[in-house]
């Protein structure tokens, strides 16, 4: 069973849009090919190592800008924090029928909302949470309209798309979004890694192929917009095992949510690309 995106563009589910890939018209995707000049984007360094992600982001309205909460830098209030997870189950099953491989993606971008519940599913059917916790299911197909497997990396680089292109960050007024990850190959493949991929042909210096491509493409298309418009991204890795992580509840709780998003109706994954946009959240 997979969920229906063939409504009217936009869907609306409390607050979030749902716009399948079919739904959006004439959008440009650059390919990045080997002459591709790729700005990467920057590394998020706090300024206290042992500070978790809500304590130098508390949650906060800086009503200059919007009337919805935010994680707002305490030492920058120009800044902006969203942090991102995903997950895979069944990854590897021998029986994908039985046990089919599902993936889930997150992001916080602010706190609690009227509704009650901690994490709005949009595309559960009945959601009607303005939680500013997100958990979504892992496309069975990309941007570009191919089939890929589900994966835990695959889950986590998509939902850093969603969150970018949830808001336009910019009109609210924010020098910088600060996207918080417990994983190295985003954080180092979108600051160190990128440019080497693209002029190596996506390839890895065993000459291995690089895999997610297109989410890549897409994410930089995203970043490289916002660069443009005066808003910059930056990526902050919260280590594994780090006293950081394990008091963090802010990181904890997203992980949650986007184990629940794969783990919930692991049958029920939209088949198609599909854009999450938040309207006045």
């Amino acid at each position: 069973m997979e969920h229906d995106t063939s409504l009217p563009p936009p869907h609306q589910i409390a607050g979030i849009a749902l716009i399948a890939e079919s739904q959006q018209v004439n959008r440009f995707r650059r390919r990045l090919t080997r002459r591709a000049t790729v700005r990467s984007a920057t590394t998020f360094v706090p300024r206290d190592p042992h500070e978790t992600p809500e304590h130098h982001f508390p949650l906060q309205t800086v009503f200059t800008r919007t009337p919805q909460p935010r994680f707002v830098n305490r030492y920058d209030s120009r800044e902006i924090l969203i942090v991102v997870d995903g997950s895979c189950i069944n990854n590897g099953s021998k029986d994908q029928i039985a046990h089919p491989a599902a993936g889930g993606c997150s992001f916080t971008y602010k706190g609690l909302g009227k509704s009650g519940p901690s994490t709005a599913f949009p595309f559960r059917k009945g959601d009607q949470s303005d939680a500013g916790m997100v958990g979504f299911p892992l496309e069975k197909r990309g941007p570009g309209g191919e089939s890929y497997d589900p994966t835990s990396n695959r889950a986590k680089l998509r939902a850093v798309i969603a969150a970018l292109e949830f808001r336009a960050w910019q009109e609210e007024g924010w020098r910088r979004i600060v996207i918080a990850t417990d994983l190295e190959y985003i954080v180092f493949g979108a600051t160190r890694w990128l440019p080497q991929w693209v002029r190596r042909r996506w390839r890895t210096r065993k000459f291995r192929k690089i895999s997610n491509r297109d989410l890549w493409e897409e994410l930089n298309g995203i970043i490289e917009t916002l660069q443009k418009l005066g808003t910059a991204v930056s990526f902050w890795l919260i280590e594994p095992k780090t006293t950081v992580k394990q008091n963090s509840t802010l990181v904890r709780d997203t992980k949650g949510a986007a184990k629940e998003a794969a783990t919930v109706h692991p049958g029920s994954v939209t088949a198609e690309f599909t854009r999450l946009c938040g309207i006045m959240v």
